[in-house]
């Protein structure tokens, strides 16, 4: 062989050998890595574990994962809705924010947020001490409360928006609110208040505790444990977000029972109805939505049970009546108690911001109160899972598949009327927008996260509660260029309603317009709501429509610009160039990225 041959073959050996190295280094540096990654994790995780309330140590709750070996189909459905989510312990793949070394400017507060070693933090003035200001109801020069960095250890929300919670080393257990909300579509970050329907004369910071409130509708088995010895929470919880048990009761029984076959198939063969669990779909209308009722409604405990929920914690479980432990709050009607009177005159702010004067709900997420004072649950057995379903539905709104546009309706109402001859009754075309049941009947009359949704206090349009009370009405939602002089024209035509007194503006202009432009914020919100609604854009041509919504982009309340923002967004997009909703007003600063 020769020389240069051997040469040759020598050095590819070399190199072959120095590959070989090369690729075990990067193994072992790769192995080490992943090592020291984890073990990043496991410590944030213990760190994180240690700052939340103390989790499954509840008696007779058993959590989610022991249901999903028998169940797994609906474990599965389950984990992908947004109850799931609604409370998660802040780590990767929960967290939705920016958490990339952004300062972000909130009436003249500043608050960085960052990441590190796997953990997510806050720099921000002393929650502790706006807190205590706040409690003393002193005012305080907030721009003079140092600075502090504080973990985030939790998250509220993953549809719409995502609020957080940092810890308290002072006060062990209590999670207090890191007053910014990210707005997960849009990508950025946002003062809380600024999420809510609160304007310029409402601009304090909103100093929020976890224990206290929010853990009753975002969690499951849910205990704040007041320590009357030391004035401290020792807060504990089943499971973080809404999970199996808080609909069905706790599962720690009805498991131990059906660790004995013959009970399983027993259940299974419907021989034997398992008294241990419960489901929602098999109890009467009534108590079957007091299970949503329990979130969904405006209630404060009843005062012989209000310290023991203190101490003990929940105290409603699934199949009960909420009327057991709960005052649930209505807005006065004709007909009332002087008591429910006496409570309006007494806190009108509070009914202000949940209600429409006409008694109807206001705030989002108070379904269940609407839906009771409706005579298709007061007359008949109407529940919230005549439209709903848990485990066979989309996320977003969790409205069942299997009915489609009015069969919400009819199945109940099954007259032809409401059927084939419905034109007969709405005067509008059979598969037309005014042919649905919900949009005259349900209209989107309620406000909850930068949207306009659907009431659920059911009854027929009313131009009365327009006139007196200013909520708008279903017809001038949908015929948004029509005046409501023209919508009593056609209701006394159609439907024999009597004439009321309208005033010279009402009669001959656009019912939208002045809610728009005179009306007070509920009202701008959702005029300015429909403005982008589809079967509105259809019905009423969106030609004439922006030089009305550009004033609003100057509104003084955020949640009023962001809602006329998008609408134009959808009919007049290249108007808008680079605004920002959040930098229209001086005191409202957005971010400084």
């Amino acid at each position: 062989m020769s020389q240069t041959k051997r040469t040759s073959q020598e050095h590819a050996i070399l190199l072959a050998i120095i590959a070989g190295l090369v690729a075990a280094a990067l193994l072992v540096v790769s192995l080490v890595k992943g090592r020291m990654e984890a073990s990043l994790r496991d410590s944030a995780d213990k760190v994180l574990r240690e700052q939340l309330p103390e989790l499954g140590k509840v008696d007779a709750y058993a959590s989610s994962d022991r249901c999903q070996s028998c169940h797994p189909g609906e474990h599965a459905s389950w984990k992908d809705t947004f109850h799931r989510s609604m409370t998660m312990q802040a780590k990767d793949g929960n967290v939705f924010g920016a958490f990339d070394n952004q300062t972000i400017l909130s009436d003249g507060l500043e608050y960085s947020v960052y990441k590190t070693n796997n953990t997510f933090w806050a720099r921000m003035p002393d929650p502790d001490l706006l807190m205590q200001a706040a409690q003393k109801n002193r005012k305080a020069d907030l721009t003079e409360i140092p600075h502090v960095d504080r973990q985030v250890v939790m998250t509220t929300g993953s549809h719409h928006y995502q609020t957080y919670w940092v810890e308290s080393p002072r006060m062990e257990t209590l999670l207090q609110t890191l007053p910014l909300v990210y707005l997960i579509k849009d990508k950025r970050w946002i003062p809380r208040e600024a999420a809510f329907m609160r304007g310029p004369e409402d601009r304090e910071r909103m100093v929020t505790q976890w224990n206290h409130h929010c853990i009753r509708c975002h969690s499951t088995g849910w205990n704040p444990g007041l320590n009357d010895d030391t004035g401290m929470l020792e807060t504990e919880v089943a499971e973080l977000g809404i999970s199996c048990e808080a609909c069905h009761g706790p599962g720690e029984e009805h498991i131990a029972l059906h660790q004995n076959p013959a009970n399983r198939y027993g259940s299974r063969l419907g021989n034997d109805r398992d008294q241990a669990i419960v489901n929602p779909a098999k109890l009467d209308h009534e108590r079957s939505s007091h299970v949503c009722g329990q979130c969904h409604g405006v209630f404060i405990p009843k005062d012989e049970v209000a310290m023991q929920i203190a101490h003990e914690g929940v105290q409603f479980k699934p199949g009960d009546l909420l009327s057991d432990s709960r005052y649930y709050i209505h807005y006065p009607m004709e007909g009332d108690p002087k008591t429910r009177w006496d409570e309006l005159e007494k806190n009108p702010a509070f009914f202000r911001e949940r209600w429409w004067e006409d008694g109807s709900i206001l705030a989002g997420g108070r379904e269940f109160t609407g839906m009771s004072r409706s005579e298709c649950y007061v007359s008949g057995d109407m529940s919230c899972l005549s439209c709903h379903s848990m485990h066979d539905a989309p996320p977003a709104d969790q409205l069942k598949p299997t009915l489609v546009r009015n069969q919400s309706c009819t199945q109940c109402h099954t007259e032809p009327a409401y059927n084939e001859s419905i034109s007969d009754h709405t005067f509008h075309m059979q598969d037309s927008s005014g042919s649905d049941c919900m949009n005259c009947h349900m209209p989107h009359t309620t406000y909850a996260l930068f949207n306009a949704i659907r009431t659920h206090q059911i009854q027929s349009p009313s131009l009365k509660s327009s006139t007196e009370f200013g909520v708008p009405n279903a017809c001038n939602l949908c015929h948004l260029d029509k005046s409501l002089g023209w919508a009593q024209d056609h209701m006394a035509d159609r439907y024999g309603n009597e004439d009321l007194k309208l005033t010279k503006e009402q009669k001959s202009i656009s019912a939208g317009l002045l809610w728009m432009l005179k009306g007070h914020a509920a009202q701008r919100a959702v005029a300015a709501w429909h403005m982008g609604w589809e079967p509105a854009i259809e019905v009423s041509n969106p030609d004439w429509m922006a030089p009305f919504l550009i004033p609003l982009l100057e509104d003084p309340y955020p949640v009023v610009r962001y809602i006329a923002y998008r609408s134009l967004q959808r009919i007049w997009p290249e108007i808008l160039g680079d605004y920002d909703f959040m930098a229209s007003k001086d005191i409202l600063a957005g971010p400084t990225q």
